[in-house]
């Protein structure tokens, strides 16, 4: 019998070992079973293949596989493999609820025996709110949750931030603080709400802690926390409106008609380790539903009776005003739906006033005719019944109006916003 509970209590002290140790590790074990949890992060699905793969042959002495425009690098050192190996890195569609344009699949999924560094360089477009400290990078485990990898080294010089690992899955960038919304079309008077969150867990000590912490990993969360109010300096309000802050929110009170100046910017100051300051900031674009136009600096012209397609690689908003046939205009891109473009034969725009004048997203020297330098941004297409939205300038648009038995030409700035229904 005395044997007996001497077995027992070795027995119950291993155990009772086993799980202090299993308590100390810096990252739990993750399980499938949740989908989502405040520290367990978002189960999500893998990205899909979106674009060219980069395939190399590195071998022993250690080399460097790149994307042809250097997005993302990969300096595999001496000794990481013991014999040739090929590595690929191939585009994809980005999962990461955080994540910032495309993520990437880097294989072969092996152990390497020296850690490598992975290297994304970000774009100016891809800071247009939020702040180089901000930004992250992670991949997604075996459970299909995007986690945060520490130790992560920025180069504002490069614009560029890396991180040490020794195996590769699909990995992205990302911004860990945002303001929600990050862009909104409000109507003229109306009201909006905004806040600032985080991904990752707001009773964090230090919330840069997993980007800047080497050998910590994180899980990349929900955001449905505030950002702590001691990360808080002030809000900011750029352009017409008024805005009021309480904390980690602010109400937008929209002026009565379109302003001159289209959005109005709402930023944050946000206080950092060692007394440095962050800024991050939203877009908000005062524009009731259909299509604004502006020509020369002068008045918005308001086509409310406006409509938006996108099928098939094609896509056009077109409207009119709700008096009348005139003005009227279209604006028709091809290929991908969103996202930012030049004026070009594949993007196009077309706007005729009454008594015949017509404006064209291209200007004349001699006898070729060249696209208008400017842009457009295509900010969302929804589904059939919600809402495409977008800016667009063009900074030498011709005219073309009849005047006795000639045409005559002249070169305008045009700038606009959208927000039309979409029909199909």
């Amino acid at each position: 019998m005395q044997q007996i509970k001497h077995f027992w209590k070795a027995t119950l002290l291993a155990i009772l070992l086993a799980s202090c140790q299993k308590n100390n590790d810096v990252v739990p074990e993750p399980t499938p079973d949740p989908v989502t949890d405040t520290s367990g992060g978002l189960k999500v699905p893998v990205g899909v293949v979106d674009g060219t793969p980069v395939t190399k042959t590195i071998g022993p002495a250690g080399g460097t596989i790149a994307t042809t425009d250097t997005h993302i690098s990969i300096d595999i050192p001496a000794g990481a493999v013991n014999s040739a190996t090929v590595f690929t890195i191939q585009p994809i569609t980005n999962t990461n609820i955080a994540g910032l344009g495309k993520a990437f699949r880097i294989t072969p999924h092996q152990a390497l025996s020296k850690p490598a560094t992975i290297t994304f360089r970000y774009r100016e477009e891809e800071l247009l709110r939020t702040f180089p400290e901000a930004l992250g990078i992670a991949y997604q485990d075996d459970y299909g949750k995007w986690k945060a990898v520490g130790g992560v080294t920025l180069n504002k010089e490069m614009k560029s931030v890396s991180v040490k690992t020794t195996h590769f899955s699909d990995w992205s960038f990302f911004e860990a603080i945002f303001i929600t919304p990050e862009e909104a079309f409000v109507d003229p008077g109306s009201t909006t709400k905004l806040s600032v969150k985080s991904y990752f867990n707001a009773s964090m000590e230090d919330l840069l802690a997993p980007l800047t912490k080497e050998g910590v990993e994180t899980y990349i969360n929900s955001p449905t926390n505030d950002l702590p109010l001691k990360y808080i300096d002030k809000w900011e309000l750029s352009g017409a409106g008024r805005l009021t802050s309480d904390g980690s929110h602010a109400t937008y009170e929209a002026p009565a008609n379109i302003p001159a100046t289209n959005p109005a910017t709402v930023s944050i100051r946000l206080k950092l380790k060692d007394g440095a300051l962050g800024l991050i900031w939203a877009r908000i674009y005062v524009m009731p539903e259909g299509i604004a136009v502006k020509i020369d600096g002068g008045d918005w012209q308001l086509m409310g009776a406006a409509t938006g397609t996108s099928n098939n690689g094609v896509n056009r908003v077109g409207g009119l005003p709700w008096e009348g046939s005139y003005p009227e205009c279209s604006i028709t891109w091809l290929g991908t739906p969103v996202g930012s473009r030049g004026w070009s034969v594949e993007t196009y725009y077309q706007m005729q006033l009454p008594g015949s004048q017509v404006f064209l997203s291209y200007y004349v020297v001699g006898q070729t005719s060249l696209p208008s330098p400017g842009y457009l941004n295509v900010y969302s297409v929804g589904p059939v019944g919600g809402y495409i939205t977008g800016k667009f300038r063009m900074d030498r648009a011709s005219s073309q109006k009849p005047e006795g038995d000639h045409i005559v030409y002249r070169e305008h700035q045009i700038d606009g916003v959208f927000r039309v229904k979409r029909l199909i």
